[in-house]
């Protein structure tokens, strides 16, 4: 009955549904994403484009209710601080992905380097875990799994940072083009910013785990 009354109070439901929207959301985000530096086709690329801008409006109103219920619900199913830290992250996500297809549609690149796609890469499979994470919230069982997972993420972290400064020596060792080598360095740039965001959800996540067992 206790917990009965606290779930009902506290918003639960309401909570760990936009968490779990919020996770799904930057998976599909991050999808696109891939889809596109895997795309050779400038015109099959704009209407990969128009669907991560509308996912990343779908991000923001995510959040909008996050907070609108930290400020209406008196109850809440985990630390204000906590979910405030950890819908932000996620927010950050969100923003750095479009950010990066941004400046991919802006720059009208037409050929990415390798490092790009394998950059996504990382992402997409990072944003996979914080799914998972995001689905297991609810009712922490399997600490040792959701632990993992939090390990997996920085190792994706760990290895696009490799790629980052790898990719960025050889397009100063070997690019001529001034322009193309400033377009290139931007969307690492925006890349390497989307596995870091990637990161601070999992230190988020961690946080809550680590104080509920």
């Amino acid at each position: 009955m206790r917990k009965l009354f606290f779930d009902f109070f506290s918003h639960r439901a309401l909570f760990y549904g936009l968490f779990n929207q919020a996770g799904k959301n930057i998976v599909e985000m991050a999808e696109l994403l891939s889809a596109v530096v895997n795309t050779a086709s400038a015109q099959e690329r704009e209407p990969l484009y128009r669907q991560i801008n509308t996912l990343e409006e779908t991000g923001d109103d995510i959040t909008h209710k996050v907070y609108l219920g930290l400020d209406k619900v008196f109850f809440t199913p985990l630390n204000r601080k906590d979910i405030h830290i950890l819908v932000s992250a996620i927010d950050d996500v969100a923003d750095n992905i479009h950010e990066a297809a941004g400046r991919m549609n802006l720059y009208d690149i037409e050929i990415f380097i390798p490092a790009i796609a394998e950059m996504a890469g990382h992402i997409q499979l990072s944003c996979m875990e914080i799914q998972k994470l995001l689905n297991a919230l609810d009712k922490i069982r399997d600490t040792e799994a959701m632990l993992a997972s939090c390990r997996l993420i920085r190792d994706h972290e760990h290895q696009t940072d490799l790629i980052y400064y790898q990719a960025l020596a050889e397009l100063f060792a070997g690019e001529k083009d001034a322009i193309t080598l400033i377009k290139h360095r931007d969307i690492l740039y925006s890349l390497e910013a989307s596995a870091n965001k990637c990161k601070n959800v999992t230190d988020a996540i961690e946080i809550i785990i680590l104080t509920r067992v």
